[in-house]
């Protein structure tokens, strides 16, 4: 296993327990053998007969899924996997399946839509012990994309506290509303406080000043 692998394993999953997986297959058959590999690798899994299922499982349980195994073509009409990928993507990493019998342009526009990772038929309990590697490089990569774009309406399924202090407000919140930056910090608008000039200071200038020439003409 490489250093990466091994990072991830310590750091983020070590185990596979109770990670949730929304597992897709139009064939009976294959959604039941999909289904007992899954959780034999340790996985919780929910199976639905084909991606309109899925996604109809998402919008009734949105929380309840850490990613999505599904088949690439179905054999009926209607949403196939890759339009599942289209559709929820962007929130959940897809992990797409393939038989054998796709064409190239169905892999390429799999991983166009945004499919987290392609496995090819027949699967292997060892394959699908590890797919936890490829959900965890798709969090990591969709956290770096939502920390250099902060809005919470663009990120990949990463939940952030975007509330303006955990941006940094709080640092200067006395200047809020006085010409301040985002996270309370104020730009060109602080204001320098007048001195005011005593007869005490003028005699201390005229002092200093005299001693000045005199130590000068010495």
């Amino acid at each position: 296993m490489a250093n990466g692998d091994k990072d991830m394993a310590t750091t983020e999953l070590m185990e596979t327990e109770g990670l949730k997986v929304l597992a897709v297959d139009d064939d009976p058959v294959c959604l039941q053998t999909l289904t007992q590999m899954l959780r034999r690798g340790g996985y919780e899994v929910t199976a639905s007969a084909s991606p309109a299922d899925a996604l109809k499982e998402v919008e009734k349980n949105p929380d309840g899924i850490d990613f999505i195994m599904t088949v690439a073509q179905t054999r009926g009409r209607g949403m196939d996997g890759v339009g599942l990928v289209k559709r929820v993507g962007k929130r959940y990493p897809v992990i797409l399946m393939f038989s054998g019998n796709e064409t190239m342009e169905t892999r390429e526009r799999g991983m166009q839509e945004g499919a987290c990772y392609l496995m090819d038929k027949p699967l292997r309990d060892v394959h699908i012990y590890f797919i936890w590697q490829q959900v965890v490089r798709w969090r990591r990569k969709a956290a770096g994309a939502a920390t250099e774009n902060p809005n919470p309406r663009h990120t990949q399924g990463v939940h952030l506290d975007d509330t303006p202090r955990k941006r940094g407000q709080g640092l200067n919140d006395s200047n809020k509303g006085k010409g301040a930056s985002e996270g309370g910090l104020q730009l060109g608008t602080t204001k320098k406080k007048k001195v005011e000039w005593t007869l005490e200071m003028h005699e201390l200038f005229v002092n200093a000043v005299t001693q000045l020439k005199t130590t000068g003409g010495a």
